[in-house]
């Protein structure tokens, strides 16, 4: 979470890949089907920063996605430090979908 809220852009496409990949293997591997769904997004984000000519746009709306689908699932957990984290995380994201400037 401390790399977006440096923010996207200073993060650059390869910082930005090592992060989805860490957190694409930490939630797929939880078990839990709706954070396993949010590594799905995740990996579509991966895609589209891997590709040759990766579209900001496309990855504000995937940023933004991922972060209303991690705001849906906090709401869920009961109150405690998931809940926290996954608050915080799907906030950072949305923020960072809406800051992306637009192509």
């Amino acid at each position: 979470m401390s790399a977006l809220k440096v923010g996207a852009l200073d993060l650059g496409i390869p910082g930005g890949l090592i992060e989805v990949r860490r957190w694409e293997e930490t939630l797929g591997s939880s078990g839990a089907p709706a954070l396993v769904e949010i590594g799905a997004g995740l990996a579509e984000l991966r895609g589209e920063l891997e590709s040759d000519e990766p579209s900001i746009t496309a990855v504000a709306a995937l940023l933004s996605d991922l972060g209303a689908r991690t705001l849906a699932v906090a709401t869920d957990q009961p109150d405690g430090d998931l809940r926290s984290r996954l608050l915080e995380l799907g906030n950072l994201l949305v923020r960072e979908g809406k800051t992306l400037p637009k192509e």
